[in-house]
């Protein structure tokens, strides 16, 4: 494929001898490519650029057959195309008109939305989402900004211009966040407690939620959202899972069935305990089924508790249909769903998790989720027992932790108060020790 490359040793010139030129900090395993695809080479064991011919297609055309190539496995190689960018007015067009002619791209085959760069707009980070819709509020030429800022303007721009109301929305204001939780106990043992939250805290999250608009959506409803090409959100929208399937998580799950909640259980070790987190006790069969009965959706989260792109190929597949086999074999399964144990996968773990039949599959990378989002690859943030209503909202609205120092200082102050609060009751159950003695 030939991309855009520097033709001068300045600003512009070296920025586009990077070759990322994608905003945002968010990068997925399935995705747009990172550099602006002008071109598709055609030649066998040449490479582009000696000898190669190149199609006759737009920018957009170019980025589509791309990839269409890498699903058909081709290995494509990047090269630059030097002298088409000499001014930053030349990158504004270029981009621009990719930006219109990529929604008619998008309009001829939908499906290739999580790897265009038309899909693009969730990859960016909260930061990069802010200042793209600013620039497009205000106006502010393009021409005007550094380069990567004026290129992502420009093809946003001319996005606008060419799709219908409905389009836009779908692209750039439909989008949700998956709130992921583990234990819901409050009295995890020193070291766990990344992987546990009161059942009061949990509550007044949800509560919070309720209380500012935010409804849930259920896995049927992201299901169909990803698929049909025409399908937009309502805002302020999330989606309510639990990993593991430990028994306090399933019951507090078992109260909140109008939140649509997802639990995604280790099959082979369903009514057994956690060897992964302290022997903690995992709900059987039977706490399942209560739970799916009252409308909540039970989902893999393979056999094993273990990291899936650490195996072959074999232990994957068993690991993910031996999964989907025990689920289906107990309960209803209506939609199958997969959480990544970890989070840890990579393209073969993506592969199987679609070969076997999973709608979806969710990840632990952060991030929001919108319509350009690799329904393999769903992100998801955690909320933490030290998180206040403003550290919680930060998480639900970016669809990320707060800012490192930030959370250091949430989690330091809960600590200290949690240590304080045992020391009263030592102190409060020695004294009563020595009354009654």
């Amino acid at each position: 494929m030939r991309v855009l490359g520097g033709s001068a040793d300045d600003r512009l010139g070296r920025w586009l001898d990077t070759g990322d030129h994608l905003l945002g900090g968010l990068r997925p395993l399935v995705g747009p490519q990172p550099a602006i695809v002008v071109g598709v080479g055609v030649g066998v064991g040449i490479g582009i650029g000696d000898g190669a011919t190149s199609r006759s297609m737009s920018e957009a055309e170019a980025e589509a057959e791309v990839v269409r190539l890498r699903r058909s496995g081709v290995e494509v190689q990047a090269v630059p195309l030097r002298g088409l960018v000499r001014t930053r007015r030349d990158l504004v067009g270029i981009c621009r008109r990719r930006g219109r002619d990529s929604v008619l791209v998008w309009r001829t085959d939908p499906s290739l939305l999580p790897e265009l760069h038309l899909g693009a707009w969730y990859v960016a980070n909260w930061r990069g989402r802010l200042t793209r819709r600013l620039g497009l509020t205000i106006g502010v030429p393009a021409e005007w900004l550094p380069p990567r800022l004026a290129a992502d303007l420009a093809f946003w721009r001319g996005v606008r211009e060419a799709a219908i109301e409905g389009e836009w929305r779908r692209l750039t204001a439909s989008s949700y966040v998956v709130l992921c939780y583990h234990r819901v106990l409050g009295q995890a043992a020193p070291g766990q407690e990344r992987m546990d939250v009161a059942p009061s805290a949990l509550r007044r999250q949800l509560r919070l939620l309720r209380l500012l608009g935010w409804r849930a959506l259920s896995a049927e409803a992201l299901d169909a959202f990803h698929k049909d090409p025409q399908a937009t959100l309502p805002r302020r929208r999330f989606v309510l899972t639990a990993d593991d399937g430990f028994v306090e998580a399933v019951n507090e799950f078992m109260s909140l069935s109008r939140h649509k909640p997802q639990l995604f259980a280790v099959t082979g070790a369903v009514g057994g305990s956690a060897e992964w987190l302290g022997q903690t006790a995992l709900a059987d069969w039977g706490a399942l089924r209560a739970f799916e009965a009252v409308g909540g959706t039970v989902g893999s989260h393979a056999r094993r508790h273990v990291r899936l792109d650490a195996l072959g190929e074999d232990e994957i597949e068993e690991e993910l249909t031996g999964s989907l086999g025990d689920l289906r074999e107990r309960l209803q399964v209506p939609l199958a769903v997969l959480a990544y144990p970890h989070g840890a996968h990579d393209a073969r773990v993506r592969a199987e998790a679609r070969r076997t039949g999973y709608a979806l599959a969710f990840t632990t990378r952060q991030g929001r989720n919108g319509a350009g989002t690799d329904p393999w690859c769903l992100r998801r943030v955690e909320p933490k027992m030290w998180d206040g209503r403003l550290s919680f909202a930060w998480k639900v609205l970016t669809g990320v932790s707060p800012p490192a120092r930030w959370e250091r200082r949430l989690e330091s102050r809960w600590r200290a108060k949690r240590a304080t609060g045992r020391s009263v009751l030592s102190r409060r159950s020695s004294a009563r020790s020595a009354r009654d003695a």
